[in-house]
């Protein structure tokens, strides 16, 4: 694009498209300290609701800043500091520069200093936008990455469980699980403003990759009406945005355990109206998922995964932008196998036999003089699972298609509608030995031969219209989501163990048969407490299920400035699901009106405390596996919050917060046949749960983002059930996942030079998953990262090298234990990696 050059007095020079129009006060070059900006239509020249500001001054290594327009004020970005490079809370309106920008324009800052003491000159783009992805609302507290931040935890290929783990009230688990606040992994996506369906329970894979994000808030509480669906938290998501000029950053990175990952980004413009985004990666490892041992962790346990994303902009008038935004992320596992365990687990079970329970010996050490008779009592040695021949592969799919219209109806009135079709897909296959049903061994540590498949497909619309007057920001909204699912199952046993659990568990999956009955006319019980049963054919059953129903929902919201110190944000959710299934379970038909109440006080320039009550209405996946008991329900949970938080220096925030959530029919996610690791989950109820934390917080945030940072957090967490689950069970003690004490470090410093080191600490007292029998104490586990960076200027600002080291002490703690929910799980071993980061 062509610019035009114009001097001002005072030294100040500004930059702009021919097309864009700038009011700019005349200015002195000192007094370019803090600045505040508004943005305005182009044409009618008045302040538009809806906009940011970036500002960028690549030069001298300052991290880009988003400025986002005010609730209250049209258009008006709060006071920037541009020599601490951040807002500054301490400065009035009136002490910093007013600065009105068009939309779409561009412009560039150079203090002069002729008849001045001289200064380093600097040059500062500022770049602004008419509608950008729908952010938080004040009252709802949280924790906001930007993008330098998300690549840093994420790294190349990373997934987005990454960039969640170590943040404030989040317990890391096997699998890539991150429990927010004492509940599953009941996250919802909500996409540059766009809510996304639900996905497979127990997914592995990244719904959205790290590397398409631009700014990601994580919302734990203080939800305004428009968020529902899923809301242990909301990972509200701004992709990365289009640009006037081609881009392109890319990545490469190798490490141990042949660990490749590797991404590329482009960014540029199609035409005069419209930009697009482009993003690739693929990653690759021997040791993909935590293994089943410390020892061998790579025993039949090598992943990969991919990700393609495309983003396509066009803005055919001043008020208008259309948005097409396609994802795909596929995945492809193996099912780690069980090798056998050192002897100093032998008194809960070595890892041979069905579910791990047996030594390498033969014996079971749960084997008593009550039991002792049983089936399965006997000692039996056994070869492991890697040496039985055991090969399960899972492959997986994410994608979906979103479109999207925004359109500024008036300067005080904006609107959203947009469509989103979603599909999910999860095959689980095997290429074990086979198997004799009518000739089984009496144990084997092959557990079973799966073949199963589940796809879920999501047609999605929704909308939302906003207008502001006065004081008050009104929003309603609607989601319209129909939901479809297929699902079969077929899961040969491998020794008479497994198919007495089955049987019992589930009899639709079992081979036709007899119980074994007793003289007494009572079944007779293997040493697993099953009953014994008897195969009379030789063939398993394929189970099908249909799955077929709909969410709906429709919200009306005000956020309303009381008092220049008081914000409220309150109002009704109305929420309904249905779904109905083939498998002979009853049907499910929930709505229920939900009420949201949230405040935001501002007790002075540095402190603010936020109070919020809400009801809340959480959707089960919908292809769960729940084969067995009732059909899953929609989870109904009352959460409160309380939080302060306070900046007792520059750059420096302290933040505390409690919370307490009573559920009905809390959603939990599991694996099909407890203890078993084939691959396979399954959703379950548990009548009543209750949550209750504390959280504090403290961040150090360098000027200019140059400098040292710092961000520590403490969780303490109760996580309890009680009740019965919906098969009829006693529900357990406390949720596997449930963490007393979870810490979070994150320091580090970053130079002028665009060079960075960082080191982070995850630490959690113990899963309740966690404990190795006969001890009831939960294992407590520590990893430390170190991340080292030369930044860009190492080949002329155009590329680097990145040095990370994942778990530096090699610590190889269980994490799950014998858990009907996760079975047995350990840390992964050190991996030490060299990664290349160019952009063009």
């Amino acid at each position: 694009m062509t610019h035009n050059r114009h001097p001002f007095r005072g030294g100040l020079q500004v930059q702009l498209g021919l097309s864009a129009f700038l009011l700019l006060p005349c200015l002195q070059a000192h007094g370019l300290g803090c600045v505040r900006f508004v943005v305005v239509d182009p044409a009618t020249r008045q302040p538009i609701t809806g906009g940011c500001v970036v500002v960028e001054n690549t030069p001298s290594g300052n991290v880009p800043q988003t400025l986002f327009t005010s609730l209250f004020k049209p258009g008006s970005t709060s006071v920037f500091n541009l020599t601490t490079w951040s807002l500054d809370p301490m400065k009035t309106e009136e002490e910093a520069t007013l600065i009105s920008i068009p939309v779409g324009a561009s412009i560039t800052l150079q203090p002069q200093t002729q008849g001045q003491v001289p200064v380093k000159e600097i040059f500062i783009k500022v770049t602004a936008t008419r509608i950008i992805p729908q952010r938080a609302n004040p009252t709802s507290p949280g924790t906001t990455l930007n993008n330098s931040k998300i690549e840093q935890k994420a790294g190349v290929g990373g997934s987005i469980n990454r960039v969640i783990e170590g943040t404030t009230g989040v317990a890391s688990d096997s699998a890539g699980q991150q429990h927010v606040r004492g509940e599953h992994a009941d996250l919802t996506y909500v996409v540059d403003g766009v809510p996304l369906p639900d996905t497979l329970s127990g997914r592995q894979g990244s719904v959205v990759v790290p590397s398409t994000i631009q700014r990601l808030e994580i919302l734990t509480g203080g939800f305004a009406p428009e968020f529902g669906g899923q809301t242990a938290a909301v990972l509200n998501i701004s992709t990365l945005p289009g640009a006037s000029k081609s881009h392109t950053d890319l990545g490469f990175e190798v490490g141990n355990y042949r660990t490749t990952n590797g991404g590329l980004t482009t960014i540029g413009a199609l035409g005069k109206y419209a930009s697009y985004v482009i993003d690739l990666g693929v990653t690759r490892s021997l040791n993909y998922i935590e293994p089943q041992q410390p020892d061998n962790q790579t025993a039949h346990n090598a992943g990969s995964s991919q990700s393609y994303f495309t983003k396509l902009r066009y803005n055919p008038g001043k008020r208008d932008t259309l948005t097409l935004t396609l994802s795909r992320n596929p995945d492809t596992l193996q099912i780690s196998n069980r090798t056998g365990l050192p002897l100093s687990f032998a008194s809960a079970g070595q890892g041979f036999g069905f579910l791990g329970l047996r030594n390498a010996d033969g014996s079971r050490p749960d084997v008593t003089a009550d039991n002792g008779n049983a089936l399965g009592a006997q000692t039996l040695p056994l070869p492991s699972q890697q040496a039985a021949g055991q090969d399960i592969t899972q492959r997986e799919v994410s994608e979906f298609a979103t479109l999207s219209w925004r359109r500024q109806l008036a300067n005080a009135t904006s609107g959203t509608f947009a469509l989103t079709l979603l599909h999910a897909g999860q095959d689980l296959h095997n290429g074990n030995p086979a198997v004799n049903l009518l000739a089984l061994p009496v144990d084997n540590s092959i557990e079973f031969n799966p073949t199963s498949t589940r796809n879920i497909h999501h047609v999605q619309l929704n909308g939302n219209l906003t207008h502001k007057i006065g004081s008050h920001e009104f929003k309603v909204g609607f989601v319209a989501d129909d939901q479809n699912g297929e699902e079969t199952y077929n899961l040969i046993p491998g020794s008479q163990l497994a198919l007495n659990e089955l049987a019992a568990l589930s009899p639709g999956l079992a081979p036709e048969g007899v119980m074994q009955m007793g003289a007494a006319g009572s079944p007779v019980l293997d040493v697993n407490n099953n009953p014994i049963y008897t195969p009379t054919s030789g063939i398993s059953p394929t189970l099908r299920v249909h799955r077929s129903g709909f969410y709906r929902a429709a919200y009306a919201q005000d956020t309303w400035g009381l008092s220049r110190r008081l914000t409220l944000n309150y109002g009704l959710r109305a929420d309904w699901y249905k779904q109905a299934q083939n498998i002979g379970q009853s049907l499910v038909n929930v709505n229920t009106l939900s009420p949201r109440l949230n405040f935001s006080y501002a007790a002075d320039r540095v402190t603010t405390a936020r109070m919020s009550y809400n009801r809340l209405f959480n959707t089960p996946p919908l292809a769960q596996g729940a084969i067995v008991g009732q059909p899953i329900q929609p989870e109904l949970l009352d959460q409160y919050d309380l939080s302060v938080e306070r900046r007792i220096g520059e750059g420096q925030t302290f933040s505390l917060a409690y919370y307490v959530k009573q559920i009905s029919n809390q959603v939990d996610t599991g694996l099909l046949i407890p203890g078993s690791q084939i691959g396979l989950y399954s959703a379950v109820n548990l009548q009543i749960g209750g949550v209750h934390g504390i959280e504090a917080a403290y961040e150090i945030t360098p000027r200019r983002g140059v400098g040292f940072n710092l961000a520590l957090n403490y969780s303490y967490s109760i996580a309890r059930p009680n009740g019965l689950d919906n098969t009829g069970a006693n529900v357990p003690n406390f949720n596997d996942h449930d963490q007393r004490n979870t810490v979070g470090f994150d320091a580090g410093y970053t130079w002028k030079s665009g060079a960075s080191a960082s080191l982070t600490i995850n630490h959690g007292s113990g899963l309740a998953s966690s404990p190795i029998a006969p001890s009831t104490l939960r294992v407590p586990r520590t990893r430390v990262d170190l991340r080292f960076g030369t930044g860009l200027r190492l080949l002329r600002g155009k590329g680097g090298l990145n040095f990370t080291v994942e778990n530096l002490f090699d610590d190889r703690t269980v994490i799950n234990f014998q858990s009907a929910f996760s079975g047995t799980r350990f840390q992964q071993g050190r991996r030490v990696s060299v990664s290349f980061s160019g952009s063009f």
